[in-house]
């Protein structure tokens, strides 16, 4: 199996990079925050952001900082080429350096602006205390030290996605 992990803080644009690298390469995309969806889903319990993170952090703390690493890995560990989606933590990253064929780690960065712009837009709070969060408490920090390239998403959408067909093409991919 070979995956490209997308990494980045909220609303750095992981998404739209993952999303194109889905349409142009082939990649499957998952999302780490699915499974708590559906974990919260499960139970009955409310679901939103809030409930999410909360979730993450209890799994975390009674089954270890690769919990959620694990439990889409049952998802997706029968496709070919998957992209991931919102890495935590270096715990994470290590579970899929050893559990895949192939793993690159592409960390995506905004200017602050632009992302406070785009959860302003979403109705989303604070920003900062998200960061600080998976900054601090989750060690995101020691993810992106992880990532193999890092693509600035600073500019136009084609221009982000010249950024990524270099990477895709300096790690082997053509695309269709």
């Amino acid at each position: 199996m070979k995956i490209i992990g997308v990494c980045g803080l909220a609303r750095s644009g992981k998404d739209t990079v993952a999303d194109y690298i889905e349409s142009k390469y082939g990649f499957q995309k998952y999302v780490m925050s699915d499974v708590l969806r559906d974990e919260l889903v499960k139970c009955n319990r409310d679901v939103s952001k809030r409930t999410m993170l909360e979730l993450g952090n209890e799994l975390r703390e009674a089954k270890g900082l690769d919990i959620v690493a694990q439990m889409i890995y049952e998802r997706c560990h029968d496709s070919g080429k998957v992209s991931i989606v919102g890495f935590r933590s270096p715990a994470e990253v290590e579970f899929f350096e050893r559990n895949a064929d192939e793993f690159f780690l592409i960390e995506v960065r905004a200017p602050k602006s632009s992302r406070i712009t785009r959860a302003d837009a979403l109705g989303i709070d604070d920003v900062s205390s998200r960061d600080y969060d998976d900054v601090i408490n989750k060690g995101l920090d020691g993810v992106f030290s992880m990532a193999s390239a890092t693509i600035n998403n600073d500019s136009t959408p084609d221009e982000l996605h010249l950024r990524v067909d270099k990477v895709m093409k300096d790690i082997g991919y053509t695309g269709d």
